[in-house]
């Protein structure tokens, strides 16, 4: 679709286009949103600061943005929680059942320093071990056109790069995996690339330095 990718996963989630605008402009923010039939006060976005940090939200924070932290989780299944991105990885992931759900905002720092196994852990203390648990990693930029220095082997090891590319999508998967996550399901598009009618069909930094955004939701 133009406007808007969506994953079958039985609760629904997506991920908006370039031509759905700039995510960040709150009027075309609340504008895409009316039209997938999402009411902006219901939803919960958070501020983003490339970190580890996940927080646990409740109908209280509808409509907010809540600060210093990159990952939503919730147990109030009607709450929508959205992230920001423009090349780094959002992943949602929710329970078998559908009672408690997540966003997180994934960049290179973030999977380095344990944002998905901290958002794991929270599912844990909510009584949801990882085989119940669904990931989705939405679109992001993909092994194609992620250029790093080498240092990034230092960090992830070789097996991540190659020709100084290197695979967030691979880290991401393998993290989910060795946190014991089986049901992992991945968009196959890569934000700085991917074009519709000769169109790029997502805001990437890494190929505009662009301030816009992406959203995903859930």
């Amino acid at each position: 679709m133009k406007y808007v990718f969506v994953d079958a996963f039985h609760i629904n989630h997506l991920t908006s286009t370039r031509f759905a605008g700039d995510m960040k402009d709150e009027q075309k923010r609340n504008e895409f949103l009316l039209s997938q039939n999402i009411d902006p006060q219901n939803l919960v976005l958070t501020d983003q600061i490339h970190s580890n940090i996940i927080k646990h939200v409740t109908k209280n924070e509808a409509g907010k943005t809540i600060d210093s932290c990159d990952g939503l989780f919730t147990d109030d299944i009607s709450l929508n929680l959205g992230v920001f991105s423009a090349d780094c990885v959002p992943i949602v992931m929710v329970s078998t059942k559908y009672q408690v759900k997540a966003i997180v905002h994934a960049g290179w720092k973030g999977l380095a320093f344990g944002i998905i196994e901290n958002t794991t852990e929270m599912f844990a203390q909510f009584g949801f071990p990882p085989y119940e648990i669904h990931a989705y990693i939405a679109p992001h930029i993909r092994k194609c056109c992620y250029e790093v220095s080498k240092d990034f082997e230092k960090i992830f090891g070789a097996d991540l790069l190659k020709d100084n590319k290197f695979d967030l999508t691979g880290l991401a998967r393998n993290k989910l995996k060795k946190c014991g996550i089986r049901r992992i399901y991945e968009h196959k598009l890569c934000t700085k690339c991917s074009k519709y009618e000769d169109e790029f069909l997502f805001f990437s930094y890494r190929r505009d330095k662009t301030q816009e955004r992406l959203l995903t939701v859930i």
